[in-house]
């Protein structure tokens, strides 16, 4: 028998290589780990697909080829091994959003943004918010119930040390959360700023506050924040809180979810670092007065008291709203949609109500629960552009694209929100006009969008604006004006 030669061999080699793949397509003969994330299930490719016209242009070719990747065999296999060598060596993390900070630690970069003052909405923002949180916290006390506000940490304010190198937080600018806290102070608006006390802990916490691989805070982290928050409401309530205690700290565990959850998103071979974490055991105080009712509207900073039994103990019962559009059960079960509750009733049930926020979302706050509850109490007309305004903020994919707008035109953030919601202001009234003709603000807002929009009209007025020698803007509001009165309003 002829020995095989080295080049056979390699050249055999090759060729199982190239092989294995198909036949692990079609027998599976190794189990694969399921990728973790969120993905579009691609439909395996198909000839019968294929047209003249798809063929010519190349569409057809690429379309196969984007849905034949996720079908070859060994796929998430070899795509955990090339993230695994982007991450080992040049530490990039193969995963929407999160970024690689020093020492391997793994921020969401969008708190890092926040941190550095990228989000920041205004100052008018934060003062128009504070005030009417104001209203209904007095509104609500008289009626007997507890509300106020949590101002979750981030891990960007927690650890700006880590930050990698594109980003130096000495060279932070404004923030929501500098903002939103002094007017929430001077507004006397009850307010619990765990932020702060997460940074006051940092350097003297035994155990990590947020852990490396995960972008909330850790279950040690949570217990404190947890604790801290009850005793807070305790004393705002007036009693009859549960107070909680951690009996003992577990070292050396497995890591639990969600301390992973960056990691697992970026789709690696090694398992999770778990390096300084601990897990709490925790015991509540028996013989507690009648326990009050919780409605929570937030994050998901909540799951870690959930999964940790914290609201089950604490609350006679609770629900949590997440992001204002989920309901979630004391039991920690989904069971339905925000939509479909009942405002009134819910809050005629709970006896506390709080908004509790991470500061990468402080732009969304509340995501709208705030104005829908001023609303209910003071049945006031919202102001149209103001309310435009905070749709765009509350939508975190269309406020991100603004960000992103306002950078490339180096314009100020809230001045490209203001004019996106004159946008959708004049949007909306194309298709509802008489609904706007009463509103003496949003239809001149309107009218000074139509002059600017129509060039003979606009030109008017820029020679008017020349004769009168006044700015160009206050003659385009002043003609708006004197339309609204004499030629709309003056009609009624």
């Amino acid at each position: 028998m002829k020995k095989l030669t080295v080049k056979q061999i390699l050249f055999l080699l090759v060729m199982l290589l190239l092989i294995l793949p198909a036949l692990q397509r079609y027998f599976i003969f190794v189990a694969e780990k399921p990728l973790s994330g969120a993905f579009v299930k691609q439909e395996p490719p198909n000839f019968s697909d294929i047209t003249v016209s798809s063929w010519m242009d190349g569409s057809f070719q690429a379309d196969f080829s984007t849905r034949l990747e996720p079908h070859i065999g060994f796929h998430n296999t070899l795509l955990r091994l090339f993230n695994q060598l982007e991450y080992s060596l040049f530490r990039e993390a193969n995963a929407e959003g999160v970024i690689v900070g020093k020492a391997g630690e793994l921020f969401e970069e969008d708190y890092i943004r926040a941190f550095m003052g990228e989000f920041y909405v205004g100052e008018s923002v934060w003062k128009d918010k504070a005030l009417k949180i104001k209203a209904i916290q007095d509104t609500l006390e008289k009626l007997g119930k507890s509300f106020f506000v949590i101002l979750e940490p981030g891990k960007g304010s927690t650890y700006p040390d880590r930050f990698p190198a594109k980003y130096k937080a000495s060279e932070a600018g404004i923030s929501n959360y500098q903002v939103f806290t002094k007017q929430l102070a001077y507004h006397e608006v009850n307010y619990l700023d765990l932020s702060a006390v997460f940074q006051s802990w940092r350097h003297s916490a035994p155990y990590r506050l947020f852990p490396k691989a995960g972008t909330h805070w850790s279950y040690y982290g949570a217990a404190l924040a947890a604790d801290t928050m009850l005793q807070y409401l305790n004393q705002l309530h007036g009693g009859g809180v549960p107070q909680m205690k951690i009996v003992t700290l577990k070292e050396d565990q497995p890591i639990r979810h969600p301390d992973d959850d960056m990691w697992l998103a970026m789709n690696l071979l090694a398992a999770a670092p778990a390096d300084n974490l601990a897990y709490p055991e925790i015991q509540f105080e028996s013989g507690a007065s009648e326990k009050p009712k919780a409605l929570f509207v937030g994050d998901s900073f909540y799951f870690n008291w959930q999964s940790d039994l914290i609201m089950l103990n604490s609350f006679a019962d609770v629900e949590f709203w997440y992001y204002n559009k989920t309901v979630w059960n004391r039991q920690g079960v989904e069971t339905g949609s925000v939509d479909d509750k009942d405002l009134a009733g819910s809050i005629a049930l709970s006896d506390v109500i709080a908004i509790m926020i991470t500061e990468r979302f402080h732009h969304n706050f509340a995501w709208n629960f705030d104005e829908q509850l001023y609303r209910h109490f003071f049945h006031e007309k919202e102001d149209p552009i103001q309310y435009f305004a905070n749709q765009v903020r509350i939508n975190n994919i269309h406020f991100l694209r603004m960000v992103d707008d306002a950078k490339a035109n180096r314009m100020a953030l809230p001045e490209r929100i203001h004019k996106e919601a004159e946008y959708l202001l004049y949007e909306d009234y194309q298709l509802n006009p008489e609904k706007y003709k009463p509103h003496r603000e949003a239809m001149i807002a309107i009218l000074m969008m139509s002059i600017r929009q129509t060039p003979q009209w606009l030109d008017q007025v820029k020679q008017k604006a020349e004769d009168q020698q006044l700015p160009l803007e206050e003659m385009i509001r002043k003609d708006a004006i004197w339309i609204y009165e004499n030629q709309i309003a003056g009609k009624d």
